[in-house]
């Protein structure tokens, strides 16, 4: 006769992958596993993935859900999960372990583009945050996620202004000019930079993304206020955009 205690163990094994799936459905997050995950990722221009534990916790899960509900409008991106059991029949441990994933470095995030042979691992060194990921997504894709001090209809200007001839770039920095003083009293600062990028682009060619994205970059690794790391950062997110419209990632090109 079985003890309460089993029959409660019983239970959680019955019920465990349904709550699972219902979980992911609420967070934005895909389910995967073994039978359908190429089927699925193969439907889609571009499909990050976290392969984890089966009943995920914690600051990474938190931010991994995070990006997740941010990007539920992106029809061409899937953001999904495979959990990994190392007990009874070990679902998922064949493919987490085909992509390097073990118990050992869980989660392991890899990002898998339509066309390219080999998924794009996230390198969490700066991070494993939702911004972070953000960032990872918009340079290896190009698809827009905002980021902190991003306005997304200044956003659109800047790649137009990228692709477009010294002409052309002086009017849609007039047209930058009368949306910022438009903006509100939160974005106004960030006006502010993208009017600053286009004048020196305009000044100095090009080239000054690159130069001013290192050059940002030293300061932040420098000693620097948390008030200062903050502003810098808005600065950094603002110009990836700029860069996104002119620079074709090397991993993109080994297809």
């Amino acid at each position: 006769m079985l003890t309460m205690q089993w029959l409660f163990f019983v239970l959680i094994v019955l019920i465990a992958p349904s709550v699972y799936e219902a979980s992911n459905a609420a967070t934005g997050s895909v389910g995967l596993d073994e039978l359908s995950f190429d089927k699925v990722i193969n439907k889609f221009e571009a499909s990050l993935v976290k392969f984890d534990v089966a009943f995920p916790y914690g600051d990474k899960h938190d931010a991994f859900v995070a990006l997740a509900k941010d990007a539920k409008d992106l029809d061409d991106l899937l953001i999904a999960e495979v959990g990994v059991k190392d007990y009874g029949e070990k679902d998922n441990e064949e493919l987490a372990s085909k992509y390097s994933a073990t118990k050992d470095n869980f989660p392991v995030v890899k990002l898998f583009i339509k066309g390219r042979k080999e998924p794009i691992s996230f390198d969490e060194s700066k991070g494993f945050t939702s911004d972070e990921l953000r960032r990872f997504i918009r340079e290896k894709t190009g698809m827009y996620l905002s980021l902190p001090g991003c306005v997304k209809e200044l956003d659109k200007f800047a790649q137009k202004f990228m692709k477009a001839n010294v002409d052309d770039r002086k009017k849609l920095l007039k047209d930058t000019e009368d949306i910022q003083k438009k903006l509100s009293s939160k974005d106004a600062a960030s006006g502010k930079i993208y009017k600053t990028i286009m004048e020196k682009i305009l000044e100095k060619g090009d080239d000054f993304i690159n130069t001013e994205s290192e050059r940002v970059k030293k300061i932040l690794n420098s000693k620097v206020s948390e008030e200062k790391k903050k502003e810098l950062g808005i600065r950094t997110n603002i110009l990836q955009t700029f860069q996104l419209a002119t620079n074709i990632k090397n991993e993109n090109d080994e297809l």
